[in-house]
């Protein structure tokens, strides 16, 4: 490996690099800038910026040597900052105790550098100072996400962790080698820095990917809760949040299918407030509209198996759907729902004996076959109502 790296020039690599990074960087900035992202992604692109003008800094050198390489390893460290904070926004995790950790770490590696830069000039301490500060940014850029309960992490997370847990440990091999060495190279052109080098062609595009691709997985996310909310809002009744005539069709078709297919009985219930039309006469329709969330209310904690479906049938009509049960087990159930709306007292003069409002249900159940036509269950609840209404109201009657 050390004769392999050996072949390599350490400012034509950089040179490399900082030419991809900042070319990366125009591809965030302009995402950033010209496309929907999310809180962090801006941070992210202007940490890519920071290393970019860093890197430039620190081997090319366009002003004073001293004051290029300090400033290009600020920018540089920078980078881990906006980096972290970046994601800490994105993850949704509050930065008030985290960021100051930073901010310290940073402080304190600026006056290191700073002393063994213009005071005491020393390329080993330099860099045991520099490569410090960016192993402690790097790992907990790969760390925190995942020993905090709250880190949100998004599409690329493990991605991300995993580069930068190994970016981390070489700059941390790095600190322990200058730590331990007679004499540093100034610049760096060392093997270790040429390994950066590569890992950072290799990693760069994989990282600018990944913050660009997390934006793009939320956004899909997003879209798919939006169009879910759009089609749960098409079936369902503005008025009681029932299930409205469209999803009852789709519901009935499906149950329909699923109960000759596995030759199971199936029932159905239709419902009309009685006398509903004088009601909403006498007592206005917001009241109207009051009586019908209150039978909607009732049909709900009947239907309470998951594959029950109550719905708004039509006006003052209502249905329940009833996978699996038989016609007595369905009369029994509408017959409970009859009483309890009953028992609501919701006041309706003027209706005979009757001082409340009432429901009627016609009530039918069959095992789908074959050549069976499925409107007939349908028909047949229908045609069980009217018998319900032909009996004074306020009944149940099976088919």
């Amino acid at each position: 490996m050390t004769e392999f790296l050996h072949g390599f020039d350490a400012f034509t690599m950089a040179f490399m690099v900082a030419v991809l990074y900042l070319s990366l960087s125009a591809v965030l900035v302009y995402t950033a800038l010209c496309r929907r992202t999310y809180p962090g992604f801006g941070s992210m692109a202007l940490a890519q910026v920071s290393w970019s003008v860093g890197l430039f800094l620190n081997y090319f050198r366009p002003f004073e040597t001293l004051f290029s390489l300090y400033l290009g390893a600020l920018l540089m460290q920078l980078y881990g900052i906006l980096l972290y904070r970046g994601l800490l926004r994105y993850g949704e995790v509050s930065s008030k105790t985290r960021l100051p950790v930073n901010y310290i770490v940073f402080a304190i590696v600026s006056a290191v550098q700073a002393y063994y830069m213009f005071v005491n000039f020393n390329t080993c301490a330099r860099v045991v100072a520099f490569s410090s500060g960016m192993a402690f940014f790097f790992l907990r850029i790969a760390i925190e996400p995942y020993a905090t309960r709250s880190w949100k992490r998004h599409a690329t997370q493990s991605v991300f962790s995993l580069l930068f847990f190994l970016l981390g440990s070489v700059f941390a091999v790095r600190a322990y080698k200058a730590l331990h060495a007679i004499n540093c190279v100034p610049s760096g052109p060392d093997n270790m820095a040429k390994l950066l080098f590569l890992m950072a062609i290799v990693i760069t595009p994989i990282l600018c990917f990944s913050i660009i691709a997390m934006t793009f997985a939320r956004m899909e996310a997003e879209l798919r809760c939006a169009n879910e909310e759009l089609q749960a809002i098409s079936e369902t009744d503005a008025l009681t949040n029932l299930a409205n005539r469209r999803k009852f069709d789709r519901a009935y078709e499906s149950e329909w299918e699923r109960a000759e297919r596995l030759q199971h009985p199936m029932a159905v219930v239709i419902l009309d407030v009685d006398d509903f039309k004088h009601y909403n006469d006498r007592y206005g329709h917001q009241v109207g509209d009051a009586c019908l969330r209150t039978l909607a209310q009732v049909l709900r904690a009947h239907a309470r198996r998951v594959m029950d479906v109550a719905a708004r049938y039509g006006g003052e009509e209502f249905a329940l759907i009833l996978p699996g049960m038989t016609g007595a087990e369905a009369a029994a159930l509408a017959e409970d729902v009859r009483r309890v709306f009953e028992q609501a007292g919701i006041e309706h003069a003027d209706v005979g004996q009757r001082s409340v409002v009432t429901v009627s249900a016609g009530v039918a159940a069959q095992v789908p076959t074959r050549n069976a036509n499925r409107f007939d269950l349908l028909g047949a609840a229908d045609a069980a109502l009217y018998a319900a209404k032909g009996r004074g109201k306020n009944a149940v009657v099976l088919a």
